[in-house]
This record gives structure tokens, C-alpha cells and sequence, in this order.
């Protein structure tokens, strides 16, 4: 009896630990099965970096000057699309250039297709109802140019001081003279000698300039040194005269010794001036006359009215005392031809 019933405690027990392994088994095929049905999200693509790039906005004609940035545009692509050998990026990078070939709207502007603008390009345009400006170009130096200190569009007035020659006629001694039996007095004038009178008076006012060309550094000598003998400069009426080491004749002096306090050099001022004013600075040139520039401020673009300025002006106007000449120095008799006992010196 008690071998029966361990017999079925035995089974009983192996049923309770086959049932419990099969529910393992089961379970764990089923979260397998469960874990391969399951698809693998692949990660997302790395983004495509963006640059950006320069582009027409609207249909660009040849020879189009790149001066108003409301021409271009600047949008951003897939770094892949963009040629940075031939492309640009900033805008300022393409202001002042002129187009070569012709380009549509939402075309980048490539390298290979613009150029520097020349002179012709940047004369400016003029305003309604004023007279076109043409390129004229005028030798400066030192003294007549402020000094170097102007730069491309800044503006400028002209100043000339001419030299003018009057003959001077004076009346000669009266004379008594019978005609038909009456008495006339005549008076004869004699011609006198010429004297030169200054006038000057600023010509042109509010001139732009649009280039300024320096002359060359001198070449290096031989021995590898920069030579320090100066080009003799080209005959100007614009000019001072300067002496035989180029400084000019009348500059300010330090201890006596001659040296101009300025370096003294030659360059071309290029104006914009309207036909008119060439026609005026053209005449002041061939009349010897003397030119100077005179620089504006940055905001100063008022036309001034001026007298000009002549010796009777100055005299008349601004109140120039005029000196009267001094009475001769006469010598008498004795000073002259009775001599004087030569000075003996003391011991």
C-alpha cells in the first residue's frame, strides 16, 4: 500500500516538472518569435550641410555693371552643389565687377564670368536735367593736392590764380599848340612799362574723383638698393616751380638750410567734370594759371558764391591797407663831395 501511493506521488511530481518545463519551453519560443517578427528601424540620414551662394536675381545683361545689390540675390544649397572655386558666398564680393556673358535670374554668378569694371564703368551717371560727367585727368603734387590725402570718391573744388598783364599809360607834360589861330593844349601819353596782376577765383566746385594714379616705385639698383634719384616731373602749370632737387622754390624752409618741410611728388587726380568745366580748366592750364585742389568734407555738398579775390577787391572789400611808397633819400653837397677824415683806430 505505501509503495502504491509513493509511486503515484513520483509521477505525479515528474508530470508537476514536465508540465512547468514545457510552459518555459513555450514561453520562450514565443518571445523569440515575437522578437524576430519585429522589424530594425534604420538610423535617420545625416543632413546635408548648407552654404550659400550668390545668384542673379533678375536677367542680367553682358557688360551689366554689379554696382546695386537689389540685382542679387543670396540663397543657401546642399554644400554638394556648390563650385567654391567658381562661386561666391558674400555679396560684397561681386559689387563693382562687370558681367562678361549675360546671365538669367536664379543663376549663380560665377568667377570666370565678371571682371574689374574700368573707368568708363564708374563715371556716374547724371542726375535728371544735369549735364553728363566725363573722365578728365589733372597733375598734382604735394602742394597742389592736399597733400596725398585725397581718395577715390571724394570731391574736390578747383582753385586757379592767374597772372595778368596790363600795360600802364601815363600822361606826358602838357603842350600849347596854334591851330587856325587858336591856342590848344595837348597832352601826349607815353607808354609805360607791363605789370602782372593776380586774379583768383575757384573754378569748379563738388568734382569727384574717380581714380588717382601714383607714379612707380623707383626700380632697386644693382646692389639690390631702391635708387633715390627722382624723375623730373612733366612740365604743368598746375605745378610749383621747384628747384634743381625738386623742392619747390618757394616752400617752407627749416634752419636755413633750404630743405622743404613736404616730400614732393607727382601723381594724376582723374575728375569727373562736365564739359564746361573742362572747357574752364582747360583754359586756366594754357594760361599758366596756378592750380590747386581743395577738399570737401564728407557731408559738404553746398555751392558756394564767391567774389573771387584781385588786389583792388582786397583792397576795396576786405580793407588791405596799401602802403604808400616812401619818400627818396636825398644827399646833400657835403655828404657827397666833401670827404670825410678816414677813422683812425685806438691802440
Amino acid at each position: 500500500m505505501r509503495r502504491g501511493a509513493l509511486l503515484f506521488l513520483l509521477i505525479g511530481l515528474i508530470v508537476i516538472i514536465g508540465g512547468l518545463a514545457a510552459f518555459l519551453l513555450l514561453r520562450g519560443g514565443a518571445a523569440t518569435s515575437t522578437t524576430s517578427q519585429t522589424p530594425e528601424v534604420p538610423p535617420p540620414p545625416t543632413a546635408v550641410p548648407l552654404v550659400s551662394v550668390v545668384q542673379a536675381r533678375i536677367d542680367l545683361d553682358a557688360n551689366t555693371l554689379l554696382n546695386n545689390p537689389s540685382l542679387l540675390d543670396v540663397v543657401e544649397v546642399p554644400i554638394t552643389e556648390f563650385d567654391e572655386a567658381n562661386e561666391f558666398s558674400n555679396i560684397n564680393d561681386v559689387l563693382g565687377k562687370l558681367l562678361i556673358n549675360p546671365v538669367v535670374a536664379g543663376q549663380s554668378i560665377r568667377k570666370d564670368n565678371i571682371r574689374e569694371a574700368g573707368l568708363a564703368q564708374r563715371v556716374p551717371t547724371a542726375e535728371p536735367g544735369q549735364a553728363q560727367v566725363k573722365a578728365y585727368p589733372l597733375i598734382v603734387n604735394s602742394l597742389s593736392g592736399v597733400a596725398d590725402q585725397v581718395a577715390i570718391n571724394d570731391f574736390v573744388d578747383v582753385i586757379a590764380t592767374f597772372s595778368v598783364e596790363r600795360q600802364i599809360i601815363r600822361p606826358g607834360p602838357a603842350q600849347v599848340i596854334t591851330v587856325n589861330d587858336v591856342d590848344q593844349l595837348v597832352r601826349e601819353y607815353e607808354y609805360g612799362e607791363n605789370q602782372t596782376f593776380f586774379s583768383t577765383k575757384t573754378i569748379i566746385q563738388r568734382a569727384q574723383v574717380l581714380q588717382i594714379v601714383r607714379p612707380a616705385l623707383p626700380a632697386p639698383t644693382e646692389e639690390g638698393e631702391t635708387s633715390t634719384e627722382a624723375t623730373p616731373p612733366p612740365d604743368s602749370s598746375s605745378l610749383p616751380q621747384v628747384d634743381a632737387s625738386g623742392q619747390p622754390i618757394t616752400g617752407v624752409t627749416e634752419g636755413g638750410t633750404g630743405t622743404s618741410t613736404l616730400t614732393e611728388g607727382v601723381w594724376v587726380v582723374v575728375l569727373a567734370l562736365t564739359d564746361q568745366e573742362i572747357e574752364l580748366l582747360e583754359f586756366a592750364l594754357q594760361s599758366q594759371a596756378r592750380i590747386v585742389l581743395a577738399l570737401r568734407g564728407a557731408n559738404d555738398d553746398a555751392i558756394e558764391s564767391t567774389s573771387g579775390v584781385t588786389l583792388d577787391l582786397l583792397v576795396r572789400e576786405y580793407g588791405l591797407p596799401l602802403p604808400r611808397p616812401l619818400p627818396p633819400r636825398v644827399y646833400g653837397e657835403d655828404e657827397v663831395f666833401v670827404p670825410e677824415p678816414t677813422p683812425t683806430p685806438l691802440p
